[in-house]
């Protein structure tokens, strides 16, 4: 591997989205990610929409580039947890989701694994921190206020259908691996890094707390217009939808002058984001009749001209066609090897360094256990009677 982590290896317990990110991430960045699983594979590989091998597509794109081992810290006893120690020995990195109480059975506690290698860095992830019960990224959407801050005042509150919460812990535990290991090298020193789905969630929501606590003003639930400002709104067109956002003065103007309306950045109620936010809808009746008499690609390319903050609502199957996505690479492909497989979409590491860039590998998810020969015998130096025998009894 290359890449600024060449030479790290890291032991990826992970299972489902944010702890598997977290060890895609630091993979792309070059470290060596084994994802550690019992025999068989575990229940994330297959929970959800199945490809036409039998895993998920979230599974794919969060797999891929890793190699595959297999330990059943459930059932393989004193065996298996000596076959965890050697791991831990070879490894800089354990990353886990497990609770405490799962951990502490599966001896994956940060004291039994530092007991292994003192210099480990230890990153758990869960969704509510030590102690605060089980739960998924669902659970952090609604508890940390921001289901309030979806939808409309008319309806329940509404979760994103993107798991926002998993996904930005998932960074925010390789934020703090990255620090972690930045500490190691200088000290000698590891330690572990607590990460969870509430403590991110309430960290990106704590702005409308405060405004509803301090000011007592909850954000209103407006669907797709932005609250306290505008306009920034999702507008229709003859094939589709653009969304807008002039909220400075300067892009108000632009926006203004763009529609055919001048006469409305004169008017002095409309001279201030709240004011139009105030005015939406005499705001948005006139993006609207401007905006519905064009396609979206006519309507952007005037916003565009203009420098008015603009961009596409596209379906999903349309985003690898997006001329950004392309240009930036943002969605690479892994053939699975599978028929109507061989080009996937995958995730893209959204860090780009200049001198010494993340690469996504392209290379397809491990099957369980693929390198059990590869880790157990070259790199922790297990002869074959010893491996036949690990495999014998469920061990591996």
């Amino acid at each position: 591997m290359s890449g600024p982590l060449a030479g790290v290896r890291v032991l990826d317990f992970g299972r489902f989205i944010a702890a598997p990110y977290c060890a895609m991430v630091l993979g792309d960045l070059g470290a060596e990610v084994l994802r550690v699983e019992r025999p068989g594979g575990e229940e994330d590989r297959r929970l959800g929409l199945e490809a036409a091998n039998g895993e998920t597509f979230t599974f794919t794109a969060l797999a891929r580039g890793k190699k595959g081992i297999t330990l059943d810290l459930h059932r393989g006893g004193d065996a298996a947890r000596a076959v965890l120690g050697d791991l831990v020995r070879w490894a800089d990195v354990l990353i886990h989701n497990f609770g405490p109480e799962a951990a502490a059975a599966l001896g994956l506690t940060y004291d039994e694994v530092r007991a292994h290698r003192p210099d480990i860095v230890y990153a758990a992830v869960s969704c509510y921190g030590p102690g605060g019960g089980t739960g998924f990224d669902q659970m952090a959407q609604m508890t940390s206020g921001a289901g309030m801050l979806s939808g409309l005042e008319t309806q329940p509150p509404l979760r994103a259908g993107v798991p926002w919460a998993d996904y930005s812990t998932g960074l925010a535990a390789t934020v703090g691996v990255l620090a972690a290991l930045r500490h190691r090298d200088a000290t000698g020193e590891g330690q572990s890094v607590d990460c969870a789905l509430l403590q991110t969630a309430v960290s990106f929501t704590a702005p409308m707390v405060a405004e509803a606590v301090v000011a007592g003003t909850p954000r209103p639930r407006l669907g797709n217009q932005g609250a306290h400002l505008g306009p920034s709104n999702l507008y229709p067109c003859r094939d589709g939808h653009v969304y807008v956002s002039a909220i400075t003065s300067g892009t108000w103007r632009a926006l203004a002058s763009t529609i055919g309306r001048p006469d409305l950045a004169a008017e002095p109620e409309l001279r201030t984001a709240p004011g139009r936010f105030a005015h939406r809808e005499r705001v948005d009746a006139a993006i609207t009749a401007w905006s519905e008499r064009r396609t979206a690609r006519e309507a952007l390319a005037e916003l565009a001209a203009a420098r008015v903050p603009s961009g596409p609502q596209r379906g999903l199957a349309e985003v690898p066609e997006d001329e950004r996505v392309r240009a930036g690479g943002m969605l690479p492909h892994v053939d699975l090897g599978v028929d109507g497989l061989a080009r996937v979409p995958v995730s893209a590491t959204p860090v780009r360094l200049s001198r010494s860039p993340a690469s996504c590998p392209s290379t397809r998810p491990p099957r369980p256990g693929e390198h059990n020969d590869e880790v157990y015998g070259a790199e922790l130096g297990y002869a074959g009677a010893r491996l036949s025998e690990l495999r014998a009894t469920g061990v591996i």
